[in-house]
């Protein structure tokens, strides 16, 4: 297994992360390293498997950081990375 499909709500999660942290935050939130992974999440359909096990890992531990609140940087970071729906796909892979 060398592809993870990315899935669709997880993109959207992406789109919503971007627009929040650009409307509330002005882009301040999150690492370049998150940018990066958003972008290339919504420019993909695939991630390798190298790079999903990094995101699953990022969103296991990031999730506690996410209250579901978009004005605040820890559910834009979390869901810059593919969210909740991305987490629940990739445990199915990794556990």
């Amino acid at each position: 297994m060398d592809k993870i499909k990315i899935p669709q709500s997880a993109k959207l999660n992406v789109q919503m992360a971007m627009s929040a942290n650009y409307l509330f935050k002005k882009n301040s939130c999150a690492t370049l390293i998150g940018k990066r992974r958003a972008n290339q999440i919504l420019s993909n359909d695939y991630l390798t498997y190298e790079t999903a096990k990094r995101t699953f890992s990022y969103l296991s531990r990031a999730r506690t950081y996410n209250n579901n609140d978009w004005t605040n940087c820890g559910t834009i970071s979390f869901n810059l990375w593919g969210g909740e729906e991305m987490l629940i796909h990739l445990k199915k892979i990794f556990k």
